[in-house]
């Protein structure tokens, strides 16, 4: 193939430097602990955010020139692109709500997959800037999208078993993907197409391969994962395998793999955004050959982080996970925050989905595991986990704060009132300014009023609300 010029890209930007590496920290599995560490997730601020970003979704939607319709990864463009439009319907397919134009957003997927002779490319997507060549960028998130979406049946969606066929034949001999067959496997690229498959045949030896090649050469003194092997680990690239390799092989539990979630938790910010751009070359005629394109991918490291946390078989790091919700979700849903591109002005697809798939995974969550003991009190209930069930119930509770006399007071006023007139009433009594006549009669209404008040408010709260 000619050398063709290179398309405008994102300017190239190294790779983040991975976290100074801290001392093994041991996971706190409910041990009590400051009352600042508590972990709080308001569900109410969950759902109302995952409705604002399917609302901005909903208006983002247009319509192509040829057939269908969809999203660009930047959200303000009016044409389509085929990675973003399977995300967008993704969006919905995962939230389990309707979309009313998603018909129209599957005759464009159907329409933009590759037709060929070849075997290495039929069946396939490509990007906008991948010279028309199906690439793994696409091909693997739409092929996932189709395979959530139970649209193998439907005539009018895209053949997903050429689809499937795609990522079979283009994957590398030493089991990981590059963007097609030859170029080189990174681990980014890797977890996409294993994603997909496992959704598609998590049984195929192609799974196997792909999750031994993710694996391989995990140490305990390297256990994350960065762009590719030979590199520097990250929070992204290693949140992102254990949320692959969580999907693709469920009962994965060994030691390496624990230490992979120790590795993230000890180098994860959550306050942090982990926002960073990934730049390569790609080479379709293989190894050695002159790159014909770079691709750019936009890494949203916190939200990617948080779902993996969600997967830990130990069970969640609940003060991790309750800092990076409030990360996540503070700000509006309109606003550069939720779908724009760090430092520029324009919106993006990438910032609103990861933050999307990261709140339905919160919202899927269950709380308890199969040797989990569950307290159920009257207006609470208590997860023990399973590693902790001997221990009392009292210890894994948070520690108490002391009591706020004025909230005690706005309380039971009433009662502060009465007890403020017997003092002084009493005082005068002592030095002689009244007599005993006088105390009674003067604590004679306020005991009234006190009953009266106590009596209506038990009322109230036998009845509960309206």
């Amino acid at each position: 193939m000619n050398q063709t010029p290179q398309l405008p890209a994102p300017a190239p930007r190294a790779d983040p430097p991975a976290a100074t590496p801290r001392p093994r920290v041991r996971l706190w599995r409910g041990a009590s602990r400051p009352s600042e560490d508590a972990a709080v997730i308001d569900m109410a601020v969950l759902d109302t955010r995952l409705n604002e970003s399917l609302d901005v979704l909903r208006d983002a939607y247009a319509p192509a020139l040829g057939t269908g319709g969809g999203w660009y990864h930047e959200l303000t463009r009016p044409e389509p692109g085929t990675t973003a439009t399977a995300l967008g319907l993704l969006a919905f397919v995962e939230a389990g709500r309707p979309f009313e134009h998603f018909d129209d957003g599957l005759a464009f997927l159907a329409a933009r997959q590759t037709s060929s002779q070849d075997a290495l490319r039929d069946g396939g997507w490509a990007t906008k800037t991948s010279l028309g060549m199906p690439v793994v960028e696409a091909t693997g998130w739409i092929a996932r999208f189709l395979a959530r979406a139970r649209c193998d049946l439907r005539d009018d969606a895209p053949d997903l078993r050429r689809a499937y066929h795609w990522l079979l034949q283009n994957q590398n001999p030493d089991g990981g993907w590059g963007s097609l067959l030859g170029c080189q496997s990174r681990v980014w690229l890797t977890c996409l197409a294993l994603r997909a498959l496992s959704q598609l045949n998590p049984y195929d030896p192609a799974v196997d391969r792909g999750v031994e090649w993710l694996t391989a050469d995990r140490t305990a003194h390297r256990p994350g994962w960065g762009p590719t092997q030979a590199s520097r680990p990250t929070v992204t690239h290693t949140a992102f395998a254990l949320v692959t390799l969580a999907e693709a092989r469920p009962d994965l539990r060994s030691e390496r793999l624990l230490d992979a979630y120790d590795w993230l938790l000890a180098n994860l910010d959550p306050d942090d955004e982990h926002t960073w751009i990934e730049t390569y070359d790609v080479s379709p005629q293989g190894a050695g050959s002159k790159p014909v394109w770079r691709l750019a991918l936009w890494h949203h490291g916190l939200p990617i982080a948080l779902t993996a946390l969600l997967r830990d078989p130990r069970g969640p790091h609940g003060p991790a996970v309750a800092r990076a919700f409030r990360t996540l979700t503070r700000g509006e849903v309109a606003g550069p925050r939720w779908n724009g591109y760090p430092g520029s002005g324009r919106t993006s697809l990438w910032t609103l989905w990861w933050r999307l798939e990261t709140l339905i995974a919160l919202a899927r969550l269950p709380l308890a595991g199969s040797a989990d003991v569950v307290h159920w009190l009257p207006d609470a209930a208590v997860v023990q986990r399973a590693h902790a069930r001997e221990r009392p119930l009292a210890d894994l509770l948070p520690n108490r704060r002391l009591v706020d006399p004025v909230a005690l007071a706005r309380r039971h006023w009433a009662a502060s009132l009465l007890v403020l007139v017997c003092l002084c009433s009493a005082f005068g009594v002592a030095a002689g300014i009244w007599g005993w006549k006088d105390f009674w009669l003067s604590v004679i209404l306020p005991v009234v009023l006190t009953g009266v008040n106590e009596s209506m408010r038990r009322r109230r709260t036998q009845r509960g609300p309206p």
